[in-house]
């Protein structure tokens, strides 16, 4: 019997440490769940670490719904795209429809977004027969997960404006 005992204590005191780790992290700052449990998979025991997350969840101090919130408004203030904020999400474990249910809350103008990164990357109008310029232009906006349309009209807009 003791030997039963003796292991309930000891999984508290490790559920207890679990929770201190994972209570430290997300002081820090938001992560989504499936961030935590690969940073502490190989570190705990799994159904421990469930616990854990379950209980971290239950009292608010994780939430995928915040850390997706969170990942979009970031992502697009620092001037990327739908399709890099996607990619960026998905690569953190969080789902697509939470994804897109946070993007079109906050419904962002892409178009608008690429033009206004546009202008503030590159101040000099460009040459419209410069190919090799554009080219290298295009895929900067396209690397940072704008579609071609909003590229393309990021391009335009910014030669517009700065007649």
């Amino acid at each position: 019997m003791g030997n039963k005992f003796e292991r309930r204590v000891s999984e508290m005191e490790t559920e207890a440490k679990i929770r201190s780790a994972v209570i430290a992290l997300l002081a820090r700052r938001e992560y989504s769940r499936s961030e935590i449990e690969q940073k502490y998979r190989d570190k705990y025991d799994a159904v421990l670490l469930e616990r854990v997350l379950d209980h971290c969840q239950e009292a608010g101090y994780q939430s995928d719904q915040r850390f997706v919130e969170m990942l979009v408004r970031s992502k697009v203030n620092q001037g990327h795209g739908l399709l890099r904020i996607l990619q960026e999400g998905k690569r953190k474990g969080v789902s697509e429809a939470l994804l897109k249910q946070s993007i079109q809350m906050q419904a962002p103008d892409w178009f608008a977004l690429a033009a206004e990164l546009y202008q503030r990357k590159f101040r000099e109008k460009t040459d419209k027969q410069d190919r090799k310029l554009y080219e290298k232009r295009m895929r900067f906006l396209l690397s940072r997960g704008f579609t071609y349309e909003q590229a393309k009209h990021a391009f335009e807009t910014a030669d517009t404006e700065l007649d």
